[in-house]
């Protein structure tokens, strides 16, 4: 489908534009919108908050699943709300890489549920582009969606909808020669 990735690759946002277009060039996937990192933006009750991306300034686009416009899915960033650094120079962000993805669109043939081979597709990638050093996954939108308003995700984690993040620290640096 899309990758929305017309951002300026500053900072944190350097090292997520190239994973970002590795994923969306190498994972093959069909009928998958892809997104850099998201903004934690207020609920319509106020009250909680939901994932959006400024696709096109100052317009948002919420990230989650809609299977009208990418049936397959939706991959996105979330950082971690605090960067820490040593020495001023080296930042490390805490990243997850969100993958909503409705594996009876991507996936045929199979006789079996094949969420274990996503992810195992996806974490070899990551590793191989080695932007991000993996952590842990992450599986269910309830773990994956911590702090965000999930009361309208419908019929995520039932199959053929799967949902999980591979986290990890992404390392990147400000050019501040100035």
């Amino acid at each position: 489908m899309s990758n929305y990735n017309s951002y300026p690759g500053i900072g944190v946002d350097s090292k997520i534009l190239i994973t970002q277009n590795v994923l969306s060039s190498k994972l093959g996937f069909s009928n998958v919108d892809f997104y850099g990192r998201v903004q934690k933006v207020i609920s319509k009750d106020l009250k909680s908050f939901t994932p959006e991306f400024y696709a096109e300034w100052p317009k948002r686009k919420e990230v989650y699943y809609d299977s009208k416009k990418a049936p397959g899915g939706n991959v996105f960033f979330i950082v971690s709300d605090e960067d820490t650094t040593k020495d001023g120079v080296l930042f490390e962000a805490k990243v997850k890489v969100v993958f909503m993805l409705n594996l009876e669109k991507l996936i045929s043939g199979k006789t079996y549920w094949p969420d274990a081979e996503i992810q195992e597709t996806c974490l070899k990638l990551l590793k191989r582009i080695g932007t991000i050093d993996p952590t842990g996954i992450e599986r269910g939108i309830e773990n994956v969606f911590k702090g965000f308003d999930i009361t309208n995700i419908r019929l995520n984690g039932i199959q053929p909808y799967h949902t999980f993040s591979i986290n990890g620290i992404l390392k990147y640096t400000f050019n501040c020669n100035h």
